[in-house]
């Protein structure tokens, strides 16, 4: 038999039980008395599992209040947690914004690194190429310098071998100047002496004794 609080007799049966029934004709006291008490044992289950129930639904609905208090409040410290984590979290970016741990420091080593070193090839180079020209340079002025011994040489034997001409036509022209007034005297004597027998052979010609 089933009941509303959840035991095993109705309250209508229990009072049917627990009204005083009439032995029956031949029943014995002591069977009367164990009959009694079943009933009354059976009534206190009853009502002990009605408190029971009662207890229970108390107890639930308290459980469930409980419950829902403390999902509220887990609910309400995660909000404040991740409300707090996210304000903290865009103080210190705004405080660190500048900060160089943003950036992978190992690969701007590396950059920094190899720019350092292609510099220095650079550099190496250009230095190899100043050497390069500076000897370059070295080499055309002793080459040039060496040329103008050379020349300053040439020119030193060109002007003794000048001079020497210019000697020897300064010689040539003397002699020649000697040699012309020397024939100059000779051509005046010569015109002296034909002078003379011009004069001779006039005065011959014009004597009456020829």
């Amino acid at each position: 038999l089933g009941s509303k609080g959840g035991s095993g007799i109705s309250p209508g049966l229990l009072k049917l039980t627990t009204m005083s029934v009439p032995a029956a004709p031949g029943v014995a006291a002591p069977q009367r008395a164990e009959r009694d008490r079943l009933l009354r044992r059976m009534e206190h289950n009853a009502r002990a599992r009605e408190r029971a129930q009662r207890m229970n639904g108390v107890l639930t609905a308290k459980r469930t209040a409980v419950k829902e208090a403390f999902l509220q409040e887990h609910s309400d410290f995660r909000r404040t947690y991740l409300d707090t984590m996210a304000e903290r979290t865009q103080r210190w970016t705004a405080k660190t914004q500048e900060s160089p741990f943003h950036l992978d420091l190992w690969d701007e080593d590396e950059r920094k690194y190899h720019a350092n070193m292609q510099m220095n090839v650079v550099a190496q180079r250009k230095q190899k190429l100043a050497e390069i020209r500076q000897r370059e340079a070295y080499d055309t002025i002793q080459r040039k310098a060496t040329s103008e011994r050379d020349e300053l040489s040439e020119l030193r034997t060109e002007r003794r071998i000048l001079v020497e001409n210019m000697k020897n036509l300064k010689a040539i022209h003397d002699v020649n100047k000697s040699n012309t007034r020397a024939a100059k005297v000779i051509e005046e004597r010569n015109k002296k002496e034909l002078d003379r027998q011009q004069a001779q052979l006039e005065r011959a010609m014009s004597s009456p004794g020829l």
